[in-house]
C-alpha cells in the first residue's frame, strides 16, 4: 500500500486531472465496447433487471429520512456475461446528513466451460463517512460454479484487486489486494429464498491491512415481478482512512424488489 500526502499545488492538480482523464477515457471505452456487444449480439441474448428500493421517513419530535436504492442488470449471450451494478444510500437525522454511499460497477465475464469462467471489472465508490472521496477499483480473476440449478446457486471467485483511493483528508492510497469471494443462494420453495455472500481482501503488500464484506438476505415473493427483501450487510476495513473511528459498518435494509 502506498499512501501519499502533499499540499494542494499545481503539480498535484495536474496529476489528478490526468488521472481523472484516464479514468474517463477507460469508462468511454467500456461503454463503447458494451454498445458493440448489444448491437452485434444474437437474438437469443437475455437481459435481466433487478431493481431494489427502500425508503424510511419519520417526522415529529424526530425527523429521519433514509433512502436505499440498488440497481442490477445482466446481459447474457453465447458464453459472455456483462453486468452492471449500482447503489445509493443516503440518511439524514433532524436535517443533518448521517450516511452517504454511492457505488457503480461494470463487469465482463467469459465462460470457458460449464463450471469455470474468467472476469474483469471496474468499480467506482464514494463513501463520505468512511473518509473516501473517490475509490477506483479494478478486478480480474476466475469464477468456479459448484452448483447451478433452479433451486441452488453456489460459486466462488479468486482474483486480484487494484485500488486507487482518494480520501477526504487530501491523501490518496494505491493498494493491491488478493480477493476471495463465495456466494450461496437457495430457493426453499417457490415463494421464499435466502442468499449469503462473503468477500475477503488481504492486502498483498501490508499484512495488517485487510477488508471483509458479507451479506445475508431473505426474499419473499409477492407477485411474478415484485418481492420483499430483508438483509444485513457488514463491511469491515482493518485500516480505515485517518480520522475514522469505527472499522466496521453494518446496514440493515428492507426493500421492495422488482425482477424481470
Amino acid at each position: 500500500m502506498i499512501e501519499i500526502r502533499e499540499p494542494h499545488n499545481l503539480r498535484k492538480s495536474l496529476s489528478l486531472l490526468d488521472h481523472r482523464e484516464a479514468e474517463f477515457r477507460n469508462l468511454l471505452k467500456a461503454l463503447f465496447v458494451l454498445g458493440l456487444m448489444f448491437f452485434f449480439s444474437p437474438a437469443q441474448a437475455q437481459l435481466t433487471n433487478d431493481s431494489e428500493a427502500g425508503i424510511a421517513s419519520a417526522n415529529g419530535n424526530s425527523k429521519v429520512q433514509t433512502y436505499n436504492i440498488k440497481q442490477s442488470n445482466e446481459y447474457k449471450w453465447d458464453l459472455n456475461v456483462v453486468s452492471f451494478n449500482s447503489r445509493y444510500l443516503n440518511a439524514k437525522a433532524n436535517g443533518a446528513e448521517t450516511a452517504r454511499y454511492v457505488m457503480s460497477s461494470l463487469r465482463y465475464e467469459r465462460h470457458l466451460s460449464t463450471h469455470f469462467g474468467l472476469f474483469t471489472g471496474e468499480t467506482w465508490e464514494k463513501d463520505k463517512f468512511a473518509g473516501i472521496d473517490n475509490r477506483f477499483i479494478t478486478d480480474f480473476g476466475g469464477r468456479y460454479r459448484y452448483i447451478e440449478s433452479s433451486v441452488t446457486d453456489f460459486f466462488s471467485e479468486l482474483g486480484y484487486r487494484y485500488m486507487d483511493e482518494d480520501r477526504i483528508d487530501d491523501s490518496f492510497v494505491l493498494s493491491s489486494y488478493g480477493r476471495v469471494f463465495v456466494e450461496w443462494e437457495r430457493k426453499w420453495n417457490p415463494n421464499f429464498s435466502t442468499k449469503y455472500w462473503a468477500e475477503y481482501l488481504p492486502n498483498i503488500s501490508e499484512n495488517r491491512d485487510w477488508q471483509f464484506n458479507t451479506e445475508f438476505s431473505l426474499s419473499a415473493v409477492l407477485s411474478k415481478i415484485f418481492s420483499l427483501k430483508t438483509g444485513v450487510l457488514l463491511r469491515h476495513d482493518q485500516v480505515p482512512a485517518p480520522g475514522i473511528l469505527f472499522k466496521t459498518d453494518t446496514l440493515f435494509t428492507t426493500a421492495l424488489v422488482a425482477k424481470f
